[in-house]
């Protein structure tokens, strides 16, 4: 009898420990999955953020930042560590910057909402001199601009905050989130190789509330909407390679490049393509703006596919879009293509209007396929080019 109560306890130790071993083995097996599948979040919720629309997430996105986001990175998947914010409503009210950052997500699950702050000054959000981050929703941003322009008076408080701000950063992405009014500009990229994609602006159709601003090289914004006063997807000095592409732009000023500001010396964009944009009820189609005294190049830009309704200035290039007559620059635009341009502009303007710098005439300008009705009879100012009755040979 006591052999076999000995046999017995040593086969329940055995499949103790044969059970043991497979907990284990699926254990560690689970931690390597989870290691080649999952990733590291970095909640808001955890470093002092509350859900209440009171207070400020500003510090609990620094803090989950330096404390939790920094020293996870070891990979070049930016989706391998989250700066997460969930669901709920948070108020933003005070400014964030991420300096050099690289190689992580900022995924926006919930809402953020500015205040309404005099006071209030800077960009809500800046990245400065990074690398390899993805901003993403499906969240929103409110910025309740409209309460910084009582009446549409720009000047009340013309230190109001902007939006989104990328500063010498590259390789950026940022998609799936709506961005509300924001009290000045929604978002700003320079830098290399940046997408922003399949989202949408909203806001006042009122100035000063640019959808995308956009410089640096090789650049690309497709699918998105903007509905706003302002800027739609607009290309800014210095550039080389754009590419926007199913763009709809309400109530803008159109997608344009420029403007340079008074007295901009080295001026440089080239090669900027557009193609299947949609602009209704604006202020412009497209526009290449500058003043009368500045100086650089603007050459091999490409608009396609335009889709136009009741869009001041159709087709629009003007050395003196601001700063008077006096002309002294010498912006050399040049090889600048129009094509497949439908719809209509308004019964007072141009449909296409070319005014350059006498100095440096614009050369090149080339239409095909433009049917644009309820406008004036075409203008053009130092300009040559084809396809248009009236525009001179170069």
């Amino acid at each position: 009898m006591p052999q076999k109560r000995d046999i017995t306890q040593l086969r329940w130790v055995k499949n103790k420990m044969i059970s043991s071993l497979l907990l284990a083995a699926a254990f560690v097996l689970g931690l390597r999955t989870q290691a080649v599948l999952g990733f590291i979040e970095c909640s808001v919720l955890d470093y002092g953020a509350v859900a209440d629309n009171s207070t400020d997430l500003g510090p609990a996105l620094t803090r989950a930042w330096q404390e939790c986001v920094i020293p996870q990175v070891t990979t070049t998947v930016a989706t391998d560590v989250l700066l997460y914010v969930p669901a709920g409503d948070y108020l933003l009210a005070s400014t964030v910057t991420f300096d050099d950052a690289e190689n992580w997500n900022l995924h926006i699950a919930g809402n953020i909402y500015l205040p309404f702050d005099p006071d209030l000054t800077g960009t809500m959000l800046t990245f400065e001199n990074c690398n390899n981050i993805l901003f993403n929703g499906p969240g929103a941003i409110f910025g309740n601009g409209y309460r910084y322009r009582e009446g549409g008076d720009l000047s009340l408080f013309p230190n109001r905050p902007r939006l989104i701000r990328f500063q010498t950063c590259n390789n950026i992405e940022i998609t799936q989130v709506t961005l509300f009014d924001a009290p000045m500009f929604h978002v700003t990229i320079i830098g290399d190789n940046n997408v922003a994609h399949d989202m949408s602006i909203v806001a006042s159709h009122i100035g000063e509330t640019d959808g995308f601003d956009v410089s640096g090289n090789n650049n690309y914004v497709h699918d998105v909407s903007v509905e706003n006063g302002d800027e739609c997807v607009t290309v800014k000095t210095p550039t080389n390679g754009f590419l926007a592409e199913r763009i709809t732009c309400k109530f803008t000023a159109g997608c344009n490049i420029g403007s340079f500001g008074s007295g901009a010396t080295g001026v440089n964009v080239q090669n900027v393509f557009y193609s299947d944009v949609t602009i209704s009820n604006s202020d412009a189609g497209v526009m290449i703006k500058s003043y009368p005294n500045c100086q650089g190049t603007v050459k091999n830009v490409t608009y396609t596919g335009f889709t136009l309704d009741a869009a001041a200035y159709p087709i629009y290039i003007s050395a003196f879009w601001m700063g008077g007559t006096d002309d002294t620059g010498t912006l050399e635009i040049s090889d600048v293509t129009y094509e497949n341009f439908v719809g209509s502009g308004t019964p007072t303007r141009p449909g296409v209007l070319l005014d350059c710098n006498k100095a440096t005439p614009c050369q090149n300008i080339a239409f095909s396929g433009i049917s644009l009705t309820n406008t004036i009879a075409d203008q053009f100012t130092n300009a040559c080019g084809t396809g248009l009755s009236g525009l001179d040979g170069c």
